[in-house]
């Protein structure tokens, strides 16, 4: 889902299907600015699918923009005609370390109905205001974890034998909450965080961007009816450790985007 993030897509999307992802399906919540025009070229090749999803007149269990209903949604539309489907935000990168690509390494998780992949949270770098370059290569210090730390995962399901969203992390398989990356099973219940991995798959979680434009996104959770200030020393936590395995995709990145242009 997403909403005013055309400055972000192309990006986003050009870094997946590099990794080895074949289509989209985004969900426009409201957005006013360029999406559709970013997104036009995309559509037309049948790389993206675009439904709309404004937001209700109420909150839907818990989350202002009922970001559950639009992934029942997508499961529903895209049951029959998905492998494996991904549920992650545009300021998500979903990605193999060793540059592996994901359709090879799903082959190895053929027997589970979903993947859980730790999610890292990344902060700001040190930029106060966007900077020029990527999101990838411009936001290189996260979280540091540590050994058996617990932190919230991402899905990657397959749509099938997947039954519902339990909540934006977790989804309720015919067989459980299906495995994490070392293919050990979730443990239920609850659906919460689970220890980190890093290896074979991992998700990069740029949950700031710059000090600018985490201030952007705060005013707009508490717009929205969530007061999600964050305390005092949140922005030095989340700039611990420095991390830039994702960098390896740097070159061909920006070869493609300049291709475009």
């Amino acid at each position: 889902m997403y909403r005013d993030h055309a400055e972000y897509l192309r990006e986003w999307i050009e870094f997946h299907r590099l990794v080895g992802v074949d289509r989209f399906f985004l969900y426009n919540n409201e957005s006013s600015d360029d999406h559709r025009e970013v997104l036009a070229p995309y559509i037309e090749q049948g790389v993206v699918v675009v439904h709309e999803w404004p937001t209700p007149a109420s909150v839907e269990r818990g989350v202002p923009w009922n970001l559950i209903g639009a992934f029942d949604d997508c499961l529903a539309k895209h049951r029959d005609d998905s492998r494996w489907i991904t549920f992650i935000d545009i300021d998500e990168f979903l990605f193999s370390p060793d540059g592996t690509q994901l359709r090879e390494l799903l082959h190895g998780y053929e027997d589970y109905s979903g993947v859980s992949v730790t999610r890292l949270d990344f902060g700001s770098s040190g930029h106060e205001t966007q900077p020029a370059g990527l999101v990838i290569e411009s936001y290189l210090h996260r979280r540091s974890y540590g050994d058996g730390e617990l932190e919230w995962t991402k899905s990657i399901l397959d749509p099938k034998r997947t039954v519902r969203c339990e909540n934006a992390h977790v989804f309720d398989h015919i067989d459980g909450w299906g495995v994490d990356v070392n293919k050990d099973p979730v443990p239920r219940p609850p659906p919460g965080p689970i220890p980190v991995h890093l290896e074979p798959l991992r998700i990069n979680h740029y949950l700031t961007k710059s000090e600018e434009e985490y201030r952007r996104k705060l005013d707009r959770w508490q717009a929205a009816g969530w007061p999600n200030e964050p305390g005092p020393g949140w922005m030095e936590v989340l700039t611990a450790e420095f991390d830039d395995a994702i960098v390896r995709y740097v070159p061909a990145l920006r070869e493609v985007l300049a291709q475009l242009r």
